[in-house]
This record gives structure tokens, C-alpha cells and sequence, in this order.
């Protein structure tokens, strides 16, 4: 900051607040200290006259209470501890001031008993004090003790009538006194003064915090006060300086003359108030003396205003005109989508405001095509030097012709713009400036069209590829929010929805939608890293979705259907599988079943002679346990062993029919009830009716035992697909369901989820075979109501090269 000169107004001003601020600061300082002095010392007073009450509050239960019930129990005893007011009232203070640390205290005499309460120099003046002045009470002032200021109180002690039993005549005293201090401290007479209760308080601590405040207050004080100088020197800068200078700076401007320059500097070396009003006077005559000058010129300006006025309202109508042109070329601008169309709007409207013969516009570098206006103006002609106003960016006038460049910026030309005055009539030089922003406004419009005519193509061919890619994509941002999709993504939202929603939007249905999969989604996007992920769908269905981040925080979503492959694997691996434990099979079947075959003959042989019940009973346990171990190896040889063929066509809708009314009964018992649905004409399936009897009748077992203990529905329904050239037949129960975990090898050999005894796992497995064996599948899976779905695909015709059909084994 610049510092004023001293004999400114600003810098007196400055001074003058400066000695206040000290005189101020040195007053507060010094009222501040005697203040706190004040305050510390009716604390210390305080502190003291309660010591002096409890020391009082002690002596007098001594005397009253203690000492006269020490007399009474112990009437030729004296216990010092006990009856000596001065001994019991030293203990307590004594250890008062331990715990204090800062306190003393001292009950001293002149002639004690004990040498240690004898009275120093300084008490025996105060005790000769209270003797010369009886009627004080206390005493109390500041006293140096070991070289440390201490706050002293003390008061006389008087003896009582009931003090000279011990300090009176020593005859009368008690012996145990006498023999343990001798004869000092006898003579006493009452209410005599003989010691002092003397209280001192250590002050020096609290008056060096007294002083430290001080010094920071000055400290804070001064800060504040030069804070308060750079405020004040700053606004008195801003309103005072400011403006006389801005005075000044507003005369040296219309001064002039050598006269008006004197009396201005006159003004700015004296710099001050007084100085400055008259120095101000004085220009005021000057410029008094200057203004009947002026009038003289006054009556001469008259003519030149009018003609002024008339120039000025022709260039008003100039620009306003100007202005309309910009805002109608704006219009055109914003409603124009090529080149062409642009020229066609934009020449009249030119033409118009300059009232022309003819505007023309060449595009010299792109196609030399051309546009004119009037249309039949005729193709308009280039000076020779053209390619130099147009590398140049150069307005050329004339006479009556101008050439503009019409470019979007310097060195960006799209071509140039011909005009042509009527005849008799000129350009102006003031018009090249507005003629040059005409042929940038045109150029920035062209060049615009121009990309905007790029980027839709782009963005159509872009559109064409996206919709053409046979897999369905996705646009969405960083929340799963679809921004755009392509049309087999539409398709495909279509046949998930069933038919209720064809926008594309896979996400809801792909995707579970809660936070987890919002704030993964937001991550892929945020990271900038390509994720995939494979859904499976209740309906059996498999995709993987691709999630490709671009630099805006979006997402492509590419969504990839592998149901056919999943399924293609599951089925060779499962066939493997049962190719191996269908070799294992064959082989263990044919080497259990003959000792089996002589368990069951001697076992029969044996029940005929057996003598006894329980023989037979026991015997019959072997028979059936044996009996089933056959069903089990019949049941894994028709597992392993190839079927034979044979000619055959079956009605499933007959077949199942004639199924439901035998298991009618068992359903009743359950509480269950048996439904079909099936169309009006099923075509015939190439498949014996005894394989057909099989897997349905396994199938309505199993879900037989999966149903409720009440209210439980058996729902078969068969329809034709001729797209796919099969029948489809869907079982479904309203029972407990498929355990997901199971679903996976619920075909497997030798699974099962009931209970020991009740199934050995091939009634699946069995069935598995045959489907795959006519070219059909069977699937598995859980519904959203509750329950399980079996749905079985049979091929209309068998497979090609394949002249017989699939039959049970008899």
C-alpha cells in the first residue's frame, strides 16, 4: 500500500487517530489492571475470613461441646488433643494447608508454651498493634514472607474465663499442663490479649496472571489498532482521497490552456481541503471565463447539428435495417436443411435491404455451381484476382459492385458473394464492415448445413448398421435406464414379456432390478472395464450378456442367446453318462440276476416245508426283499440293452385320455384333481403306446407324490407346434417344487429325492432315453406359482434315416 505524504489531510487524519488509539489503549490498560487487582483481592479476602470462620467454627465446638464433656467424663484428667482449643485448631489448619499447598496459618502468642508458636518479629508488631488498638478486630494487608507477596490477615486472641483454667494461675492448672510445658504460659488475665490467629495467601501467582492478561490485552489491543489504521486509511482513501483526485483528474481533462493548467497544479501541490475549495474557485472563473468564449461559437454550431441529426437518423435507419436483415437471415438459417434452399432465402432478403440489381452467389472451390438472384440475372462474372480475395479474405468495393468472401472463419472459404448496385448508385465505404459480416454469417450458416448434412447421413447409416445386427443391442446409461434399442432386441423383449411389451427393454427382464444390480452397472460404467455375465431364465432359456462401457458413462448391452449350445452340451454330456452306467449297468445285471434267480427258487423251495409260522414269515421277507432286487436289475436292462424296433403310430391325446381315468382313482385318495387340455386335432406321433403308457405313467406317479396333503391339481396339457414339427406335452403339479440344486441331475442314473425303498432312480433316466432316442427332449423345470413342469417334445415324424419307431421292451 502506498503511504500518503505527511501533509496531506489523510496523513494528519491518520496521526491524530493514532494518538487517540494510544491514549485510549493506555487508559483501558491501566483500568483494566486495577480492576482485576480489585477482583483478586476481595478473592483472597473472601478465602481468608473463611478460613478465619472455620478456624473460629473449631474453637468454638472446643469450647462448648468437647471441653466441657471432657471435664465431665474426666474430671482430674487434661488431654491436650482434646481440650486445647489452640492445639486442635493448629492440627486442622495444619493439615489444611497441606492439602492446599498456598494457605498459611499461625496461632501464635507471645509467651507460648511451645517455642514452635512462639510470635516472630512481624506478629509481635501485630500483637503490640491490637493491644494499642482494642477495639480492632482485624487486621489484614500485603506482606512480603520469603520473598514471595502474601494477602495477611490476622486477629487478636482473647482469653476467656474459660481459657485461664490453663493459662491462669498455674496452681489451679492441671498437672499433666504443668509437667509437660512448665510455668510458661500462666498469668493470663481475661480478656487480655496475649496471641493472634495469623492467615497469609500467597499472591504473586494471580498477580502475574493479573499482569499477563494486561499485556495481552495491550498486545490484542495494538493489532487491533493497526487493523483499524489500514480500515480506516483504506475507506478514507476510497471516500475522501479518491474523489478529490477523480476532481482533479476531471479538470485536468477539460482544461486545456496553459492558464488552466497553472491553476491545476496549484490544486494538486497544495492538497488540501482549504487549498483545494479555493483552488477550485479559481477554475470556476476560468472555465466561467472560457464559457462566454464558447457562446460566441454557438450561433455557428446550429447548422452543423442539423445536418448531424440528419446523418444520424439515416445511419439509425441503416442499422435498424441491418438488424432486421440479421434476424430474418437467422430465421432462414434455422429453418433451411441444405445449402441450396439457403441461397434460394438468403439472396432476396440481401437484395431487398440494399436495394440491388442482382445478387449472386458462386461456389468456387466445392462444385462451382452458382445462385442468383433475379433468376434470370444471368451467370454472374469473377474479377481476375478472385482466388486472392478468397485466400485473403478480402471485401472488395467497387463503384457499384462489392465482392464478399463467404467464409465461417479466416482461410475457411466456401465461395464468393457478388453484388451489383442499381444503376447510378454506389456502395458506400462505411458498408464494407456490415457486407464482411453478411459473408460470415453466410459462411458459418453453409458450413453448418454442410456438417449437419454429414452427420445425418452418418447418423443414418449408423442406424441402418445397428438395426441390421442380427443379435440384440442395448443403449443404456449409467442407472440400466434404456436409452435405444435395435429391432431384434425389440423382438426379443417381445417373446420374454409374452407379447405385453415390445420397447426393448431387456433389462427389467434380465436383470433382477434391485441395488446390487444398479450399482454394478453403475461400476461397469464408471470403470471403463467390459463385463459379462449368463442368465438363465425360469422358462429354461440361456444368454450372456456383454456389458461394453463407452467414455460418456453408457453402456452397450449386447445380449447373446446359447440356450441351443447349453442344451447341445448337457445332452452329450448326459449321454455319455448314461452310455458309461449303461455298460456298468448290463453287467452287474447279468451277474447279480442268476444267484437272485437260485435265492428265489430254494427260498420258495423252503417256505413249502417249513413247519412253523415265523419260518414262513421270515422266509416271506426274503421273497419280496428278493423279488424287488429283480425289478431293479429288469428295470436296469431295460435301461442298458437297445430297444427293439417296430411299426407303430400313437394318439397322445387318446393315450393320455385313457391314462388320467386309471390314475382317477389314486388322485381322488389324495384329494387331488386331474386336468387336460388339449387341441381339437394332434397329429399322430411316431412311438409305440406302450412307451407313450410309460412315460406317463411315471410322470403322473412322481407328481402324484409331490402333491399337497389337500387341494392338489394335476395339470396335463397338449399342443401342436407345427413351426417346430412336434407335439408338446407339459405335466405340471401344484407341489413342492424341484429343489434348484437337483434340476441339474434329476436325469442323472440312480438319482432320486424320495425317501430309501420308495424309487431307484432310473423312472427319469429311463425316460430321458427314450425321448432322446426319437429326436425329442424332455425339460425339466420349477413354476412361478409353485409346483414342477415336465415338458415333453415328440416329433411328428422320426428322424431321417430312421424307418422304424421306438417300443417298450416286452
Amino acid at each position: 500500500m502506498k503511504l500518503p505524504r505527511l501533509y496531506t489531510i489523510q496523513s494528519r487524519f491518520l496521526v491524530g487517530m493514532t494518538i487517540a488509539a494510544i491514549l485510549i489503549g493506555t487508559l483501558f490498560a491501566i483500568g483494566f489492571y486495577f480492576q482485576m487487582r480489585s477482583v483478586l483481592e476481595n478473592e483472597v479476602r473472601e478465602k481468608a475470613e473463611l478460613i478465619f470462620n472455620q478456624v473460629e467454627s473449631v474453637q468454638n465446638y472446643v469450647r462448648i461441646v468437647l471441653r466441657p464433656r471432657m471435664y465431665s467424663e474426666m474430671p482430674d484428667k487434661f488431654v491436650i488433643e482434646a481440650m486445647s482449643s489452640s492445639f486442635i485448631s493448629r492440627s486442622v489448619m495444619q493439615r489444611t494447608g497441606q492439602r492446599d499447598g498456598q494457605m498459611l496459618y499461625r496461632r501464635v502468642s507471645d509467651n507460648a508454651r511451645n517455642s514452635e508458636f512462639q510470635a516472630n518479629a512481624t506478629e509481635l508488631g501485630l500483637i503490640a498493634y491490637f493491644r494499642e488498638h482494642p477495639q480492632a478486630e482485624v487486621w489484614q494487608g500485603h506482606m512480603a514472607i520469603d520473598n514471595r507477596d502474601h494477602f495477611v490477615m490476622a486477629r487478636p486472641v482473647r482469653y476467656e474465663k474459660s481459657c485461664l483454667y490453663c493459662h491462669g494461675d498455674p496452681e489451679k492448672a492441671p498437672a499433666e499442663l504443668v509437667a509437660q510445658y512448665g510455668l510458661r504460659g500462666f498469668g493470663r488475665e481475661e480478656d487480655s490479649i496475649g496471641g493472634l490467629d495469623f492467615v497469609g495467601l500467597p499472591v504473586s501467582p494471580q498477580m502475574a496472571k493479573v499482569k499477563g492478561r494486561v499485556a495481552t490485552y495491550l498486545i490484542f489491543f495494538s493489532i487491533s489498532s493497526v487493523l483499524f489504521f489500514l480500515a480506516t486509511q483504506l475507506i478514507f482513501k476510497r471516500t475522501v482521497s479518491d474523489n478529490i483526485r477523480y476532481l482533479t483528474r476531471l479538470l485536468r481533462t477539460n482544461v486545456k490552456d496553459a492558464e488552466g493548467q497553472a491553476l491545476l497544479r496549484e490544486v494538486q501541490r497544495r492538497d488540501e481541503l482549504g487549498a483545494m475549495i479555493e483552488g477550485v474557485e479559481q477554475l470556476g472563473n476560468h472555465i466561467a471565463e472560457n464559457r462566454q468564449k464558447l457562446e460566441g461559437y454557438a450561433a455557428d454550431l446550429e447548422g452543423k447539428v442539423n445536418r448531424r441529426t440528419h446523418e444520424l437518423a439515416r445511419e439509425s435507419a441503416e442499422r435498424t435495417a441491418d438488424v432486421d436483415l440479421f434476424v430474418r437471415l437467422l430465421h432462414i438459417f434455422n429453418r433451411c436443411q441444405t445449402r441450396p434452399e439457403l441461397w434460394r432465402h438468403a439472396l432476396p432478403l440481401i437484395v431487398e435491404r440494399f436495394d440491388l440489381s442482382r445478387a449472386a452467389y458462386v461456389c468456387t472451390f466445392a462444385s462451382n455451381n452458382s445462385f442468383v438472384w433475379p433468376p434470370q440475372s444471368g451467370t454472374p462474372e469473377l474479377p481476375d484476382d478472385y482466388v486472392q480475395l478468397l485466400t485473403q479474405s478480402q471485401t472488395r468495393i467497387a463503384g457499384s459492385t462489392a465482392f464478399i468472401p463467404v467464409e465461417s472463419s479466416q482461410g475457411n472459404t466456401e465461395g464468393l458473394l457478388r453484388l451489383d448496385k442499381k444503376p447510378g448508385d454506389v456502395f458506400r465505404s462505411e458498408e464494407q464492415e456490415i457486407l464482411r459480416a453478411i459473408g460470415r454469417q453466410l459462411g458459418i450458416a453453409a458450413e453448418y448445413l454442410g456438417a449437419l448434412d454429414g452427420l445425418l447421413r452418418h447418423s443414418e447409416m449408423l442406424q441402418s448398421i445397428f438395426e441390421g445386427i442380427s443379435d440384440p443391442l442395448l443403449l443404456v446409461d449409467a442407472q440400466g435406464s434404456v436409452i435405444i434399442t435395435n429391432n431384434a432386441a425389440r423382438q426379443l423383449c417381445l417373446e420374454l414379456s409374452g407379447g405385453s411389451s415390445s420397447d426393448g427393454n431387456l433389462m427389467p427382464l434380465l436383470f433382477v432390478g434391485n441395488d446390487q444390480d444398479v450399482a454394478e452397472i453403475s461400476q461397469i460404467a464408471v470403470g471403463g472395464v467390459v463385463a459379462t455375465r449368463q442368465v438363465k431364465l425360469a422358462s429354461g432359456r440361456t444368454f450372456v450378456i456383454g456389458l461394453h462401457p463407452l467414455a460418456n458413462h453408457r453402456l452397450v448391452v449386447h445380449v447373446s442367446e446359447v440356450t441351443h449350445q447349453y442344451r447341445m452340451l448337457e445332452q452329450v454330456a448326459r449321454s455319455e453318462k448314461m452310455a458309461t452306467v449303461g455298460k456298468l449297468a448290463a453287467g452287474l445285471a447279468h451277474e447279480i440276476n442268476n444267484p437272485l434267480g437260485v435265492i428265489l427258487c430254494y427260498t420258495e423251495l423252503l417256505r413249502k416245508n417249513a413247519p412253523m409260522n415265523e419260518q414262513r414269515e421270515d422266509l416271506d421277507i426274503i421273497l419280496r426283499h428278493t423279488r424287488q432286487a429283480r425289478e431293479v436289475l429288469r428295470n436296469l436292462l431295460n435301461f442298458a440293452r437297445p430297444k427293439l424296433a417296430a411299426e407303430g403310430q400313437t394318439d397322445l391325446s387318446a393315450a393320455v385320455q385313457s391314462l388320467l381315468k386309471v390314475f382317477g382313482l389314486q388322485a381322488e385318495k389324495k384329494k387331488a384333481r386331474l386336468r387336460l387340455q388339449t387341441h381339437a386335432s394332434v397329429p399322430m406321433v411316431g412311438i409305440e403306446p406302450q412307451v407313450v403308457e410309460h412315460i406317463v405313467s411315471n410322470l403322473l406317479l412322481n407328481a402324484l407324490d409331490a402333491l399337497p396333503p389337500s387341494d392338489g391339481e394335476i395339470a396335463v396339457t397338449i399342443a401342436h407346434s407345427p413351426d417346430n414339427g412336434e407335439v408338446v406335452l407339459k405335466i405340471m403339479d401344484n407341489g413342492t417344487g424341484i429343489d434348484p440344486q437337483d434340476l441339474p441331475h434329476l436325469f442323472d442314473p440312480f438319482f432320486t429325492t424320495k425317501a430309501p425303498g420308495k424309487g431307484a432312480g432310473l423312472g427319469l433316466t429311463v425316460i430321458y432315453g427314450f425321448m432322446q432316442d426319437m429326436g425329442g427332449r424332455i425339460d425339466a423345470t420349477n413354476r412361478n406359482e409353485g409346483g414342477a413342469c415336465f415338458e415333453l417334445h415328440f416329433p411328428i415324424r422320426a428322424r431321417q434315416g430312421e424307418k422304424s419307431q421306438i417300443c417298450m421292451k416286452p
